[in-house]
């Protein structure tokens, strides 16, 4: 297997709805682009957000998101963001973002997931990420 760590990048123009007054993008639009990216990332890999096996649904919630803005986007600006999959611990998956426009920085950020359960009838608890998974993700 490659030393290589998986990455991935996807572009997209900021849309009205996710600027303030002054044509600045909101916070949360930040978020909102790296959540995007690592969903298409997923399913990139053959994965979804949400994984259905015989013992019942699979998920895998934020336990911490980060964010550095470095020079705002705007209204219709096209944003790239990159992704790397820095790791897993086996209970927990980490990704590295870089939002770029005309490879100017733009903001950088981090998430950190946990796998888990979601049964039907409890709260949900962290779970060894299933080999399957870790696989198709490249770990």
């Amino acid at each position: 297997m490659s030393s290589e760590k998986p990455q991935f990048e996807m572009s997209r123009r900021i849309r009205f709805a996710e600027t303030a007054a002054d044509g600045h993008a909101y916070f949360a639009t930040y978020i909102r682009l790296m959540e995007e990216t690592e969903y298409a990332f997923l399913r990139s890999r053959g994965l979804r957000v949400v994984l259905k096996d015989d013992r019942g649904i699979i998920g895998f919630p934020r336990l911490t998101a980060r964010i550095n803005v470095e020079q705002p986007a705007v209204f219709e600006q096209i944003v790239t963001t990159r992704l790397e999959l820095k790791g897993s611990d086996g209970k927990q998956i980490e990704y590295h973002f870089e939002l770029i426009s005309d490879e100017l920085p733009v903001a950088t950020g981090r998430f950190v997931v946990a796998c888990c359960r979601f049964p039907e009838d409890k709260p949900p608890f962290a779970i060894l990420t299933p080999d399957h998974i870790l696989n198709a993700l490249g770990c």
